[in-house]
């Protein structure tokens, strides 16, 4: 029983004595003064709210009686234009609203980005080539029919989400103040 108690005094003691090495360690006080923050500019930040894309389509088309498969890779974002968000500030509230999505789709250009699988002719020995502004031509009818894709499927809905969190959550911890971010078009403006 006295050995427990010995222990249990050496246990204070130690802790004691670190206590007080590390107060007397520890810098003094330093004599900076904190001003309130006063956002200037939010653009930066705003930047941060887009998503990247990448996704490999299927091209199916056909002009006349001619068709091609072929496979695409696509680029591009969604974002949202810095220049037209709405900003006020009442007191320590921090008012925002979305503006409309950015949606750019582009055909990759990395090497073997678009392969040609078929093409055939309905017509009995008519050529089945395509020349390359016809190839163009449904590749920009894929890219619209992807477009649209995007909103169908609910990814432009849950970037304007992400953009609303990622934007109260940044400016809420960067000012100190309650920061609201409305969105007036949730699902998109298609």
């Amino acid at each position: 029983m006295k050995a427990i108690r010995f222990i249990i005094f050496l246990i204070v003691l130690v802790a004691a004595v670190g206590l007080v090495m590390w107060w007397h360690k520890s810098p003094e006080v330093s004599r900076v003064s904190v001003k309130s923050a006063k956002i200037a500019d939010v653009r930066p930040m705003l930047r941060l709210c887009s998503v990247e894309i990448y996704d490999e389509v299927p091209v199916k088309g056909s002009i006349g009686s001619r068709h091609i498969f072929a496979r695409a890779a696509l680029n591009g974002s969604i974002s949202f234009d810095m220049e037209n968000i709405a900003m006020t500030e009442s007191g320590d509230t921090l008012r925002l609203t979305l503006p409309r999505e950015i949606v750019e789709i582009y055909e990759s250009t990395a090497p073997g980005s678009y392969q040609v699988i078929d093409t055939w002719n309905d017509k009995f020995l008519g050529s089945s080539k395509f020349s390359a502004a016809e190839e163009n031509a449904v590749k920009s009818k894929v890219l619209e029919s992807y477009r649209r894709s995007l909103y169908r499927r609910g990814y432009i809905a849950r970037a304007r989400k992400e953009a609303v969190e990622n934007l109260t959550s940044m400016l809420s911890g960067l000012t100190g103040k309650t920061v609201i971010v409305s969105d007036p078009i949730p699902r998109g403006s298609m």
